[in-house]
Formats: C-alpha cells, sequence, structure tokens
C-alpha cells in the first residue's frame, strides 16, 4: 500500500537488506509487462534491489517498459 494513500494502513516492517541503503522504486519496475503480459514483479524486483539504481531501471526496461520507471538509491554516509 503507498504511503499516505490510505489513512489506517497497517505496514509491516522489515530490515533492509543492507544497512545505510534504501532504493525506492515506482510501480512502473514492478509492473513492466514482457510479450507473454508477464509482469516483472515484487519477487524479481526484490532479487534486484541490492543492485544500482540504474541496473533496476534497465532490467526492467528489457522486461517490457509500459509506464515510467523511476528508482532512487539513497545512501547514508558517515555514520
Amino acid at each position: 500500500m503507498p504511503l499516505g494513500l490510505v489513512a489506517d494502513a497497517v505496514y509491516t516492517e522489515s530490515r533492509a537488506p543492507r544497512p545505510g541503503v534504501l532504493t525506492l522504486v515506482s510501480d512502473g519496475v514492478v509492473e513492466a509487462e514482457n510479450t507473454q503480459r508477464e509482469l516483472f514483479g515484487f519477487d524479481r524486483t526484490r532479487e534486484i534491489s541490492t543492485q544500482s539504481a540504474q541496473e533496476i531501471a534497465e532490467a526492467a526496461k528489457a522486461w517490457g517498459q509500459n509506464d515510467d520507471i523511476t528508482v532512487v538509491t539513497v545512501r547514508r554516509t558517515g555514520v
């Protein structure tokens, strides 16, 4: 559920695979669709989530881009 969309939404908490690194993707990554109409999906997105933002965007684009794709990686440094 997108943040802020539903006031009483419940979000589960999980640990980031890489402490100090947060990668955010738009629905265009998850909803990329190949010629067999198969979505890139959450599982594939999770599998490549430790790659660079550019690599994630390129993977979704190669799968079959049908929407805008945005990937942002935020790194915490100097801790």
